[in-house]
């Protein structure tokens, strides 16, 4: 027993080492404290969008419990038990005849997965309105109003080439 726990702590040291050694030979280049820091906050912002989504189309009304309206809508939408939102809140400002959006956090980016990959389920219900989508950034959107016109005028103007996916099939660009 003695001899294993010895065997595991030699092994450990040996890789620390390697690992270590490693990462010396690959930061040849001085990382300020600055850069550093903006790429920690990047990764932390990063993974908490993963862990939300937006819906949109959720009717907004006076005195509403925003999560009990979330949950309920998620509830119609997973059929294997619904995620726990952790967090939700309206984004923007309030405009007369117009629907804010709603950000829904959850604990877990699985749990958004989850929710995401459910979405489509809410069709044929009193939620048939309601889409969900994951949360990007600016940058994100741009890049994809983009492409979404790309593709737009591809089918328009290549209307034998490109079909609209019967299920979860992808346009060729």
């Amino acid at each position: 027993r003695n001899e294993q726990v010895e065997a595991v702590q030699k092994t450990v040291k040996s890789e620390i080492r390697s690992f270590s050694d490693v990462v010396k030979q690959g930061c040849n280049e001085k990382i300020t404290t600055k850069e550093l820091k903006a790429a920690v906050k990047s990764a932390v912002s990063d993974d908490d969008r993963r862990k939300g989504v937006m819906v949109f189309g959720l009717e907004e009304s006076a005195g509403e419990v925003l999560k009990d309206r979330v949950e309920e809508m998620l509830g119609v939408c997973s059929a294997t038990g619904n995620p726990t939102v952790s967090d939700c809140y309206r984004v923007g400002a309030v405009k007369a005849g117009a629907v804010r959006p709603v950000k829904a956090l959850f604990h877990s980016n699985e749990a958004a997965s989850m929710v995401l990959r459910n979405a489509s389920s809410l069709r044929g219900t009193r939620f048939s309105r309601v889409y969900i989508s994951p949360d990007r950034t600016s940058e994100e959107r741009e890049v994809r109003k983009g492409l979404v016109a790309q593709l737009k005028e591809k089918i328009s103007t290549e209307p034998q080439r490109y079909q609209l996916p019967l299920h979860k099939q992808r346009y060729r660009v």
